[in-house]
């Protein structure tokens, strides 16, 4: 097994760790308040998703400057496209924002004057904006991962919008019914991706890294929608009063699914470069404000495990090597050739 810190390094995105660790982060507060384990206020529970936004605030902001200042040539397509992808980003942004502030308050102050439905509309205009960003990145082939979580689920946001406001009767268990056909739509990707695994790891036509990479694709999806499915089970149980577990017990598979695109972070290259005018990858930038992590961060570790006999074999080598050296206790002798002359009678 080996570890590559500088490819860990160069394939770390920080937009999605910071996004997953503030889910992370959130997903605890709210747990804790909801058991009653700490007594704070929401806004302060809200906290990691409002440092997440004004994360994005100001990356945009200085990307806006940067690129003011100093813009992309005419012919920097690739450029062009990623600064608009980041003003449609932090146009998400700013709507989901507006969206938690008014959800904190809703649920701070109980007020009557503030139904949900109208809590959930910044949440609507964000799935609309949404489908219209994957278009756009369809046609630029783009990725838009976080576009579609939204465009699948409009009709989840509008459910419960109209379960909490009391304006329909249905069980939980009914409501969340776009979640169930995402999720049986996310384990038939997941069977699919194990399957694929199985067979071309016994493939002999493809390289050792590329079947490896599959096996733990698979892995990976397998866990982030198995514990999102259970999480999902068991806050529907709880909400329609058929279980006494805990929130926090109830939320342990969503920890592990976010957990889970964390370690996934680290190794997901990409990103948009205009995220605070770098304009280049953050590996790149990091060497350049930091030098001595070009020093430190450029190694590798390999941890190989041996049986007894190969273990004994190496002692064995390293003996004869030692021995081989000069200047060991047993030198070997020169060895002198014997020239007999015979003269003859």
């Amino acid at each position: 097994m080996q570890i590559n810190i500088s490819r860990l390094f160069r394939d770390f995105n920080p937009a999605q760790f910071i996004v997953y660790l503030s889910l992370l982060l959130f997903a605890l507060l709210f747990a804790f308040k909801l058991d009653g384990i700490v007594d704070l206020p929401y806004w302060v529970v809200f906290h990691p998703l409002f440092i997440w936004k004004m994360f994005v605030f100001a990356a945009a902001t200085a990307g806006c400057f940067f690129y003011c200042k100093y813009p992309p040539i005419e012919n920097d397509h690739v450029g062009k496209a990623d600064f608009r992808n980041m003003l449609f980003c932090t146009a998400e942004h700013i709507l989901l924002f507006v969206f938690e502030a008014m959800f904190c308050y809703k649920l701070q102050t109980a007020s009557k004057l503030l139904p949900w439905c109208i809590v959930f509309v910044p949440l609507l205009a964000q799935c609309v904006l949404a489908m219209v960003v994957c278009i756009w990145c369809l046609r630029k082939g783009r990725g838009f991962a976080f576009e579609m979580i939204f465009s699948a689920n409009a009709l989840q946001f509008i459910f419960i919008g109209l379960k909490l406001d009391d304006i329909v009767g249905w069980s939980w268990v009914i409501v969340f019914i776009p979640f169930w056909i995402v999720l049986c739509l996310s384990l038939i990707g997941v069977l699919y991706a194990i399957i694929l695994a199985m067979l071309l790891i016994r493939s002999i036509d493809l390289l050792p890294e590329y079947r490896r990479q599959h096996v733990y694709s698979a892995i990976a999806y397998a866990i982030l929608v198995v514990p999102f499915l259970i999480f999902v089970v068991l806050l529907s149980n709880k909400l329609d009063g058929d279980s006494r577990l805990s929130y926090v017990l109830i939320c342990s598979p969503l920890y592990v699914s976010l957990f889970c695109l964390l370690l996934m972070a680290c190794g997901s290259r990409g990103g948009n470069q205009w995220w605070c005018g770098i304009r280049r990858d953050f590996c790149s930038f990091i060497l350049d404000v930091c030098p001595c992590l070009s020093e430190y961060g450029n190694v590798s570790y390999t941890f190989q495990h041996c049986s007894a006999e190969t273990c004994e074999n190496e002692r064995a080598d390293d003996y004869a090597s030692k021995l081989s050296k000069p200047g060991t206790s047993r030198e070997q002798k020169q060895m002198v050739m014997f020239v007999s002359i015979e003269n003859p009678d």
